[in-house]
């Protein structure tokens, strides 16, 4: 019985061991993006001079980063994409790097002016068909 009770020991110890040897280490992750909104204007494709954080019914925003934030990241292809509160897409864009989101800001909406709620902006490196980090993850209030 003694002999039994070693062995089991023995094998609990030695299961935990492999355990903690083989167990995945945690990824490095990098900080979020620092992501500015802007007011877009879908008539002429451009959005407004200065960044907001308030946007009224009506308004439609875009998103975009600085172009010393998109030099400090790895070049990776990139999915900008807007969520409305249902977890519906509303819009989304394959970019090949930051600095297409950069020169290009993503609207909410590229065809039509949003009804007011929440919405989320969300920025992804990819690779194949599926995010593989978020990078950026900001949530809009659209006002009445």
């Amino acid at each position: 019985m003694t002999v039994l009770g070693l062995i089991a020991v023995v094998v609990v110890l030695a299961s935990a061991v492999v355990l903690a040897v083989s167990w995945p280490a945690t990824p490095q992750r990098s900080p979020a993006l620092p992501i500015r909104l802007y007011a877009y204007d879908s008539a002429t494709a451009s959005i407004g001079d200065l960044p907001q954080e308030r946007f009224r019914q009506g308004q439609i925003p875009a998103a975009t980063i600085d172009e010393g934030v998109a030099a400090s990241v790895a070049a990776e292809p990139a999915r900008a994409s807007w969520y409305d509160a249902f977890g519906h897409r509303t819009n989304s864009v394959d970019l090949p790097d930051l600095d297409g989101l950069r020169a290009s800001p993503v609207p909410l909406s590229a065809t039509s002016a949003v009804p007011a709620g929440t919405y989320q902006f969300v920025l992804a490196t990819v690779r194949g068909n599926r995010a593989e980090e978020v990078l950026a993850w900001v949530h809009v209030e659209i006002e009445r």
